[in-house]
């Protein structure tokens, strides 16, 4: 009997201290959910977004102290146990996260934007329970009204910063180009009167002149003035390049069209050029069979790469240049008839240099400009040595114009580069009879007349040195030299 009594009050202990630990788990367990939620709290109340918490059907169960203003446009508080979405269809604000979260069932990332004019960044969360069903929705949203402004305005500035960027690379071309362009005579300024007229156009032009008068600075020029000025300009030679290496060259070729030939193939000039401008110097050097293919672009735009039969469409601007006369070359057999009239749409003949007198003076004190600034010199022309270069024939043209300067700076030993020392550089070639002294103003004709006697004196007597070759250079009498250069020389000492 006791000992059934003793069990029943072993069984009732137990069940006591079995009752107070699981009171102890219990007291554990909510403390540390206490804290968790402290902590969560803590976590939530941090976080820059604003968090919402919904369940599968939409309603609104809880959300962080971190609410975005202006967006609800009412208390959240009101909110709890409703659907959010029911605010999307009154126009608060569009599109509903939740809705998204419910249909695409995964992860959804959308700018919402408010009737107020704000726009918010909004992420939701799916939560899914054992059974893979959806249990919650964590949305956390951020105000990035701000923010898209000044992406807006950066980009906006970004575009206007290219826009600048190519309207300075334009200016700083043509500003490159008018340095080449130097010019002051009427024929050249009709000339360039005649590229600004044209360059607005994409019809074919045809330079013509002489070697050295400057066709390819008028090429750059009417690519410079015209609309495909941002668009490539390419230039080929055709009498510098081999016959059998043109072609290719020009209309480009497919892989394994030709033994040596790339392997990749290679894209010609014509379609490098696409959108722009490809300048043809010395065109009239161009082999015949090749004439018929540039003719076929001309008239069709389009060109067919060696090895292939496909056309491919382009869109090129033609400006070729020649020095000889095109004309008698079709006349000779030498050129094509219709090539020559397809090329011939715009003819501009550039003049030589000794039929633009105007332009020697100011060329020539540019390209002495240049090299002082290359080498950091300080010569100068004479008005004398000016007046030589002015008389000379220049068979060269501006090119040969150049190389006379730079040959002055090289041999120069004085800062004053005088007719003297200028006159030891055309002595080939260089045509007494055609020298015309050169008058600069409108004057009384005695008074030309007495000056150009004094520049002639001056300037046999420096290079000769002795009246007697002086009068002989001259063709008058020694003594007629010796009198009037003493009197020159003594009313320069007065």
């Amino acid at each position: 009997m006791f000992s059934s009594q003793n069990e029943k009050l072993d069984r009732i202990s137990n069940d006591v201290e079995d009752g107070f630990e699981l009171k102890q788990d219990k007291e554990s367990e909510i403390e540390y959910i206490k804290e968790l939620n402290t902590d969560l709290n803590a976590i939530l109340s941090s976080i820059y977004d604003e968090i919402l918490v919904v369940n599968a059907k939409g309603e609104l169960l809880r959300y962080s102290e971190k609410i975005i203003e202006d967006f609800w446009q009412v208390d959240l508080k009101e909110l709890i146990g409703k659907n959010i979405m029911d605010l999307v269809d009154k126009g608060y604000f569009t599109p509903s996260v939740s809705r998204l979260v419910m249909e695409k069932q995964k992860k959804v990332s959308v700018v919402q934007e408010t009737s107020t004019g704000r726009k918010i960044l909004a992420v939701g969360n799916p939560i899914f329970n054992e059974n893979n069903e959806l249990e919650r929705i964590v949305i956390a949203s951020r105000d990035i009204t701000e923010t898209s402004r000044l992406k807006n305005e950066l980009e906006e500035i970004r575009e206007k910063s290219e826009l600048y960027k190519k309207e300075l690379q334009h200016f700083k071309m043509k500003d490159q180009l008018s340095k080449k362009l130097i010019y002051s005579s009427p024929k050249m300024e009709k000339v360039m009167n005649q590229v600004k007229k044209i360059a607005d156009f994409s019809s074919t032009v045809l330079l013509n002149g002489e070697s050295g008068v400057g066709k390819e600075v008028i090429a750059e020029a009417i690519h410079q003035f015209g609309r495909r000025a941002e668009k490539p300009f390419l230039k080929l030679n055709c009498g510098a390049i081999p016959e059998n290496l043109l072609e290719s060259e020009l209309f480009g070729y497919v892989k394994g069209s030709f033994t040596g030939a790339d392997k990749n193939g290679k894209e010609g000039y014509f379609k490098q050029a696409n959108g722009g401008i490809l300048f043809l110097d010395e065109i009239g050097e161009m082999p015949m069979h090749l004439q018929v293919k540039l003719l076929r672009v001309l008239q069709e735009q389009e060109v067919i790469p060696i090895g292939s039969t496909t056309p491919i469409k382009i869109d090129v601007q033609i400006i070729a240049a020649t020095n000889k006369n095109l004309e008698k070359l079709v006349e000779e057999g030498t050129f094509r008839e219709d090539l020559f009239y397809r090329l011939n749409v715009i003819p501009i003949k550039i003049p030589p240099l000794r039929e633009r007198t105007e332009d020697i003076s100011p060329l020539a004190f540019h390209f002495l400009q240049r090299l002082n600034e290359k080498y950091d010199r300080h010569y100068h022309l004479t008005p004398d040595a000016i007046n030589m270069l002015e008389c000379y024939s220049w068979p060269g043209n501006v090119r040969e114009l150049q190389n006379i300067i730079e040959r002055l700076v090289v041999s120069a030993d004085q800062p004053a580069i005088d007719a003297e020392f200028v006159s030891q550089f055309l002595a080939y070639g260089y045509e007494r009879k055609k020298m015309k002294p050169m008058v600069t103003r409108v004057m009384p004709l005695q008074d030309a007349i007495e000056s150009v006697e004094e520049q002639l004196i001056v300037m046999a007597m420096n290079q000769y040195k002795t009246t007697t070759k002086a009068a002989k250079a001259l063709g008058i009498s020694q003594s007629s030299v010796s009198r009037k250069y003493q009197k020159i020389v003594s009313e320069k000492l007065i």
